[in-house]
């Protein structure tokens, strides 16, 4: 974040708004399962004229003032078959039911962070980039073995599989990785 990183910042920083909130709603999917509260995003979309400020409040509250509960960020995780007869564990995918004000915070900070990462990414990372598919990411490889293979140069192709990478990396070493990005302390003690 060199040039610009007080701006990214403010961006960052910046307390969240009832609009914000409504959009990140609006984002979420039906028929989600609950958290341990018990509500759904139905019953936010429904309630939403009544309920607006209050959680906007805890909104502000759970990000500004890093007021989050035991309560609000605990998540239960729940094995769901893959198959009709799941017989060992990788027959079960994991999901954490989490509640849905804290789904909706995240989705509000997610929502803060596509437009600096053009800034923080290589032009050669596909993911996370605004703009950058998968598809010209298989492109490029497709590009590239072409050329070579005109050329007659020799190319060694590597492609690495990073599945669950982002379950297993340590959270201290990808704050230490935002921070040195330029991301305050403020910001990423609140993630």
């Amino acid at each position: 974040m060199q040039g610009s990183t007080a701006s990214m910042r403010r961006v960052l920083e910046q307390p969240i708004s009832p609009e914000e909130v409504s959009n990140a709603m609006r984002k979420g999917g039906r028929n989600k399962a609950p958290g341990t509260d018990g509500i759904d995003l139905e019953f936010y979309k429904v309630n939403w004229e009544t309920i607006r400020d209050d959680i906007s409040d805890t909104m502000k509250q759970m990000f500004m003032e890093r007021n989050v509960t035991t309560q609000q960020n605990h998540g239960v995780i729940v094995c769901l078959p893959k198959s009709n007869r799941p017989i060992t564990p990788a027959d079960y995918r994991p999901i954490t039911l989490l509640n849905t004000d804290y789904k909706l915070l995240a989705r509000v900070i997610a929502h803060h962070l596509p437009p600096m990462m053009a800034e923080l990414l290589q032009t050669s990372q596909f993911c996370g980039v605004p703009g950058n598919t998968i598809f010209e990411a298989v492109a490029k490889v497709r590009v590239a073995i072409a050329q070579a293979e005109m050329t007659r140069t020799p190319l060694c192709f590597l492609s690495l599989d990073f599945q669950e990478a982002f379950d297993r990396i340590s959270r201290k070493y990808l704050f230490k990785i935002l921070r040195s990005y330029g991301f305050s302390n403020w910001f990423v003690e609140r993630i």
